[in-house]
């Protein structure tokens, strides 16, 4: 079944709010794009009972600064979707929350397009949580977004651009290494069909379809 998004109590979002932050004042929420060029967000979470992720976007996606609160989650409750500035770049981290205290974050920068729809998934897994950035412009064959560059590396939450690399150039890479690696006889085989990211299903995107 869709999970309607549904208002959190305040002090679940300002307890979310003040460990990103690492201090009690709460962060300024994110202001929907209503003028310009604009993309959707929706954000979809495949968490526990008792974990609470939240997504935030960074007024300043160069240098990861000037956090924004753009929606808190729960098992049983997604974030509302939202409007951002397009043709710009974004620089998003989900923040996940565990029962025993723990925390785990994962930043991803992108370009958004006008008039697209992209999806924010969050997960959680025994060892942390994981995050993909995917294009969701058309429900029935959701991407990854081939723009976003993975931000925070070992211990580094910021990893300046020029040493990241666009999921693009990435599948590109592994692509022609792969083909590099066969006989001369061998045929290369056909590229990879994209899929949805494991652990989104049907009733998670149920609210892009028909939209």
């Amino acid at each position: 079944m869709f999970r309607r998004p549904v208002p959190l109590a305040r002090l679940v979002a300002l307890g979310l709010a003040a460990l990103v932050a690492g201090c009690a004042h709460p962060i300024p929420k994110h202001v929907p794009a209503t003028t310009g060029p604009s993309a959707q967000l929706v954000m979809r979470g495949s968490v526990q009972p008792g974990e609470t992720f939240g997504v935030y976007l960074f007024q300043q996606p160069q240098s990861c600064t000037g956090l924004e609160q753009v929606g808190i989650g729960t098992a049983s409750v997604d974030p509302a979707t939202t409007t951002i500035v397009a043709n710009r770049l974004s620089t998003a981290e989900v923040f996940l929350t565990k029962p025993d205290r723990t925390i785990c974050r994962v930043r991803w920068s992108f370009e958004a397009v006008a008039g697209r729809k992209y999806l924010v998934t969050a997960s959680s897994t025994p060892g942390g949580c994981a995050a993909r950035i995917l294009d969701a412009t058309d429900p029935h064959k959701i991407v990854a977004e081939p723009s976003s560059r993975r931000r925070d590396v070992g211990g580094n939450l910021c990893v300046p651009m020029a040493q990241t690399t666009t999921v693009a150039d990435a599948t590109s890479r592994a692509r022609a290494n792969s083909e590099s690696d066969l006989p001369i006889s061998a045929a290369p085989a056909a590229p990879a069909v994209p899929g949805r990211a494991r652990g989104v299903t049907e009733d998670d995107l149920s609210g892009l379809l028909g939209k």
